[in-house]
């Protein structure tokens, strides 16, 4: 039975390394490295016990067009969204690279050591270190991720494909959003409370949850079920400087991306999601995550 990447299913570790990068040549030996990198990370972790590191390497649709394997049936480039009022950029790369573990070096060494692999075949786009802060809060101190699944049986039906020839596989969805703090804690604790859509202390849902919250927009159910997703999502940035969320989610479909950000978005009734008015997206993109297995199997195709 062919195995999920390893850093899909478990929590996610304290320190988190997210990577946007595209290929400027020599395809096949970014894939080579591609596949090498979970065992680079069991090294790792063999010379620090206790680091808990783990990878998840992904693809878009135009790097895997290069690859000798059927395209991922849902797999499209990220096609922004928006109304006009909040939008959603597509900054697609050809490759995600994501870590996460106990330790901030650790990540940083990893993907260092990736890269050094590759000299000049490369260029990164975004390079983002993620970190818990505080009992698992976004800098806006509301808790981040109240409704992952919470078992591994529920994270596996939510994040991989139960059978066929990409099992064990997983769409991604990735987006660095930047926010608006000096703004967002000018309002009291009950108006922020009404724009998530939970309680500030405990994240407890609102009897009452307001159609422009957050929670509003994104707690969507289809036909009486929930429409889940696996969150791997961490903060962000410097005291002094940007900081935000750098949400990243897996899931068996593209379809609950698509519903849940075109509610954000405002494009299914016209109203956006309140919270969009104090953080703004600067990256989006859609990948397929592989299982460990078909990662192993591919190849990139030999140019004529």
């Amino acid at each position: 039975m062919a195995l999920s990447q390893p850093a899909l299913m478990p929590i996610a570790g304290n320190f988190a390394l997210y990577a946007l990068v595209n290929v400027d040549h020599s395809a096949d030996r970014v894939l080579e490295q591609c596949q090498l990198l979970a065992q680079a990370c069991e090294k790792i972790n063999q010379d620090y016990p206790g680091a808990d590191l783990v990878s998840c390497v992904s693809f878009s649709a135009g790097f895997w067009q290069q690859l000798d394997c059927a395209m991922p049936p849902e797999l499209v480039p990220f096609p922004g969204f928006g109304n006009g009022t909040v939008d959603a950029p597509a900054t697609q790369a050809d490759v995600l690279i994501h870590l996460h573990s106990q330790r901030h070096d650790l990540n940083y060494l990893a993907f260092k050591n990736w890269l050094a692999a590759l000299q000049d075949c490369v260029t990164v786009l975004d390079e983002t270190h993620g970190f818990r802060f505080l009992d698992s809060r976004d800098m806006t101190d509301f808790v981040d991720g109240t409704e992952n699944p919470k078992t591994d049986e529920k994270r596996k039906e939510a994040a991989c494909i139960a059978e066929g020839e990409f099992v064990n596989g997983s769409y991604v969805m990735l987006q660095r959003f930047v926010h608006d703090l000096v703004t967002w804690h000018h309002h009291s604790q009950h108006e922020q409370e009404q724009m998530m859509g939970r309680t500030k202390p405990d994240s407890v849902e609102l009897e009452d949850v307001p159609a422009d919250s957050h929670v509003g927009r994104v707690d969507v159910k289809e036909n009486g079920k929930g429409l889940k997703i696996v969150r791997h999502s961490l903060p962000y940035g410097y005291a002094s400087g940007e900081h935000g969320l750098l949400f990243i989610a897996y899931c068996a479909t593209v379809h609950h991306f698509d519903v849940m950000l075109k509610r954000m978005y405002g494009e299914v009734d016209g109203i956006h999601d309140r919270l969009l008015d104090y953080t703004h997206a600067v990256t989006g993109a859609y990948f397929f995550c592989p299982s460990a297995d078909l990662l192993g199997q591919l190849k990139v195709v030999e140019s004529a």
